[in-house]
């Protein structure tokens, strides 16, 4: 507004004397000149510390004019783009970014932010083509405060260039994803080589308090009901084995994510034995420790990270009789629940038909499991189809309906990973087709964040409902 005025418009303002006998109040000057009284004072103040100055509008031109950057700037962004892509390394804008930056001369002697570098490789086509995705921002992440406090081991298979098939083990620190364990094997995953690296790693920087793997048994065999070599060996270090739930593979997150990495970087150098590949690995881990920054961690790099968080390594040996009871709980849990299925006072096949009760002690083990597809996900009670999460496809299950619960129970460990009370409430029905999320009091262990989000939003029309008819509701 103040920029539109004309120079006698602001001299009247300037010279304009409310003091002087009939004159007109502020409020009226500014509403026969049609200004706000913040541009009448704002006027008014620059007139008295810049004098006639005041009487012409200041200039819109940026005090720090927007950077143009040459040829030359442009061609160094894409060469290290390109030496990175070839390296096998992450080549986005950040990491380009720090690459720059640690190069003694740079053209034109600073290097561009990194928006200005995803600008600047976006202008000349140097830019994958890559779906929308969710901000950072909205994951919560859980990753322990301290190091040594947790580690994480998993492995993969790789083909090598001359086509033999070998095991990779990563073993990484969960609070400063420092790589303290990758080696490759020949043979396939096994219990032996998993000691081995764990032994490695703790000769070098000593024993964890907790490892975390998934339920494999070359790596932890206690949901299973027994004890095996890694248990054994990692509690005489005074480190607690731990495994993630069965069909749960974010639990080991951070070291499924360093896979791609690791993958990335083995493909661009093509390893054809197994001491080329180890000798690749070296190379990894001292570039990801050391040089490459991490985004989860503001950017330091694992090394540093290491070096600056707390350490809270293992102290004492644990005893046997702690994974003896261990192992004990999951076995009676497995057992209690292939006990329901002999107790179920009511069993439904997978048409939806009711079987009557004598049969259900005389049938044979496989008529209560339940077989769920990719392209049918839907259990049946008494007609209706319930809908199921994406995890639950090409996966079996123990079928359960007692009195007052429907169940599903995992084969391996015993866990019930899907139920419902009964009698079944539902509010999203359609036809005999009822959507999982929306029974009342419904539980699963392998749901998406959008079922969870999704089955919340009914919980809250449940617990409405209540308020406003208890009576109704109690009689469902």
């Amino acid at each position: 507004m103040t920029n539109s005025l004309s120079p006698q418009t602001r001299a009247a303002i300037i010279n304009f004397d409310p003091l002087q006998p009939h004159a007109l109040s502020v409020t009226d000057f500014c509403r026969s000149i049609k200004i706000s009284r913040s541009v009448f004072y704002k006027i008014r103040g620059r007139a008295v510390h810049e004098s006639t100055a005041a009487l012409h509008p200041r200039s819109r031109a940026p005090k720090t004019p927007a950077r143009k950057y040459d040829a030359g700037v442009i061609n160094e962004l894409v060469k290290i783009r390109k030496q990175l892509k070839a390296d096998g390394w992450d080549y986005g804008p950040r990491s380009i970014y720090y690459e720059a930056s640690q190069q003694e001369k740079f053209p034109g002697g600073k290097v561009p932010s990194v928006a200005t570098i995803a600008r600047l490789l976006s202008s000349v086509g140097h830019v994958d083509a890559a779906p929308r995705k969710r901000p950072k921002s909205s994951y919560i992440p859980f990753v322990r405060a301290t190091v040594m406090s947790l580690w994480q081991l998993d492995a993969f298979e790789y083909r090598l260039a001359g086509g033999e098939v070998v095991t990779v083990y990563q073993l990484l620190d969960d609070a400063s994803r420092f790589d303290v364990g990758t080696v490759a094997y020949s043979r396939a995953e096994n219990s032996a080589d998993a000691k081995d690296v764990l032994e490695r790693a703790i000769t070098a920087y000593g024993p964890p308090k907790e490892v975390l793997s998934d339920n494999s048994l070359a790596f932890n065999q206690l949901r299973a009901g027994r004890i095996g070599s890694v248990e054994i060996f990692l509690a005489s270090k005074g480190t607690m084995p731990i495994s993630g739930l069965p069909g749960k593979p974010t639990t080991q997150g951070k070291n499924e994510r360093s896979h791609q990495t690791l993958l990335r970087f083995l493909d661009a150098h093509q390893p054809a034995t197994l001491e080329q590949l180890q000798g690749r690995i070296s190379r990894f881990r001292d570039h990801y420790n050391n040089r490459r920054p991490h985004q989860s961690l503001d950017h330091a790099t694992p090394r540093t990270a290491w070096d600056l968080l707390e350490h809270t390594p293992a102290t004492e040996p644990i005893p046997l009789s702690v994974l003896e009871a261990k192992a004990s709980y999951y076995t009676q849990v497995r057992a209690r629940r292939q006990g329901d299925l002999d107790r179920a006072a009511l069993t439904i096949s997978k048409t939806g038909e009711i079987l009557p009760d004598e049969n259900a002690q005389d049938r044979a083990a496989d008529q209560s499991v339940v077989e769920i597809t990719r392209a049918n996900r839907q259990v049946y009670y008494q007609g209706f189809h319930v809908s199921l999460p994406t995890p639950y496809a090409d996966r079996q299950f123990y079928r359960t309906i007692t009195d007052d619960a429907f169940l599903l129970t995992d084969p391996a460990t015993g866990e019930i990973v899907f139920s419902f009370p009964l009698p079944m409430v539902a509010l999203n029905v359609r036809g005999r087709y009822v959507a999982s999320y929306s029974v009342q009091g419904v539980q699963a262990a392998y749901s998406t964040k959008q079922w969870d989000l999704k089955r919340d939003h009914y919980e809250d029309q449940f617990a409405k409902r209540h308020e406003e008819q208890p009576d109704v509701m109690a009689t469902r």
